[in-house]
């Protein structure tokens, strides 16, 4: 059975949501590898933005619908055991929409559902990969269960300075340098930032995608 990598999306657009460049060469390196993308809609947000003003509802299937390829599914109304792998794509929906640690930081509250994911995968010990913002996502979620995780975030450093109590150093790389983490199973790159080059962050999200799912391809031959 070929490898099942989940997509988690977070919306339209590298400001509002889910950072779309990079998606196309997420597929793009799983359908070469005989992989199969299954893309993850979160049905539920951050009931409010700055603890306590009015959060508009969205939908974000009909946002995302455009760039969909393959199966789509509600995050929470699937087991995280039905996929091998989790990819967290860039954009600041992970950290605006998903959570709401642009403002809270280390206090940050995420989307039951999605925190539900990202520990479900961790403690079944399936890889998780992350671009961008979506590495501060990951960070939240994991902070009762992790202790210093080797992670990307990309370069924004007023989320580092925010996320700083939690005593995790930042790891600044090159756009195309993929960070393993491999204690925790962790990936992670700085993914297709708007003021940093495209080529070169391109490349990272495909390396991190080749080396996710061949992770995940090991793990399942020693089943």
């Amino acid at each position: 059975m070929p490898g099942r990598i989940g997509i988690l999306f977070s919306g339209a657009g590298f400001e509002t949501g889910t950072q779309f460049f990079e998606i196309p060469f997420i597929y793009r390196e799983l359908e070469k590898l005989g992989g199969l993308a299954v893309n993850l809609i979160p049905k539920d947000l951050v009931p409010t933005a700055g603890r306590g003003k009015y959060t508009p509802s969205r939908d974000i299937f009909a946002e995302c619908l455009p760039i969909l390829r393959g199966e789509s599914v509600a995050v929470g109304e699937f087991d995280p055991q039905d996929i091998d792998g989790l990819i967290i794509p860039g954009g600041r929906g992970p950290i605006t929409l998903l959570s709401d640690i642009a403002e809270a930081g280390p206090d940050a509250r995420v989307v039951r559902s999605v925190q539900d994911l990202i520990v479900g995968m961790h403690v079944r010990s399936k890889p998780i990969g992350s671009l961008g913002y979506g590495g501060a996502l990951v960070m939240i979620s994991l902070k009762r269960s992790v202790e210093e995780p080797i992670i990307v975030m990309g370069e924004d450093a007023n989320l580092v300075s925010l996320l700083s109590p939690l005593g995790i150093a930042p790891v600044k790389v090159g756009p195309q340098e993929v960070v393993f983490d491999q204690d925790n199973l962790l990936f992670s790159v700085s993914g297709i930032a708007p003021d940093s080059s495209f080529s070169k962050g391109a490349d990272g999200v495909e390396r991190l995608t080749v080396a996710l799912f061949e992770l995940c391809l090991k793990k399942k031959k020693k089943k």
